[in-house]
């Protein structure tokens, strides 16, 4: 069943969600599963370090959900998108509780982080955010680990690079967070 849905274009969300995770690890582009690779340990623990400094966040300002590896969000219906961003952090009430395709969010999550690497470059990522935004996102992060920078993207198209001395601030989206760039590189 897996490769022949894999075959067929365009997928559909229904389809994406009987597909082993294990064995086909990937997101759908418009009707098309694109096949992802595993992450570098670097990449991990820089996904953990978001995940952990948003939880904490979310802790001390309640009524949000974190989360990491790769949670399916459903941007776009026919022909479906269906990301995973490497965190995530959404109001709690719109957290999905489901499995299979019910435990994805329907819609893009409030911050969508992405983290480049040797399987996602920085273009690539620019354009998952940009969907993001088109999707709902109040905000999104993109990480480059090799720059030590990290592109900020709001609506409707503001882009902002932020260095080792600089602060990235939650703004609007999330009051009051505030992340020194160079505690996420060390």
């Amino acid at each position: 069943m897996a490769e022949r849905a894999i075959d067929r274009k365009p997928l559909t969300f229904a389809e994406a969600a009987a597909l082993d995770p294990e064995q086909f690890p990937g997101e759908l582009d418009a009707g098309e599963w694109v096949q992802m690779t595993r992450s570098t340990w670097r990449h991990g623990e820089l996904m953990l370090k978001v995940g952990l400094l948003l939880a904490r966040y979310a802790e001390q300002h309640p009524g949000w959900s974190v989360a990491v590896g790769d949670p399916g969000t459903k941007l776009h219906h026919g022909p479906d998108v269906l990301r995973g961003p490497d965190v995530a952090m959404v109001r709690a009430e719109r957290r999905p509780t489901g499995r299979g395709e019910a435990g994805w969010l329907d819609g893009a999550p409030d911050l969508a982080v992405e983290i480049a690497g040797d399987a996602q470059p920085l273009a690539n990522l620019l354009k998952k955010g940009m969907e993001y935004l088109a999707a709902g996102a109040a905000m999104v992060w993109v990480i480059e680990p090799d720059a030590e920078k990290v592109v900020v993207l709001t609506p409707p198209d503001h882009v902002r690079v932020l260095g080792t001395g600089e602060t990235l601030e939650g703004s609007e989206a999330l009051p009051g967070l505030r992340v020194e760039v160079m505690s996420l590189f060390g």
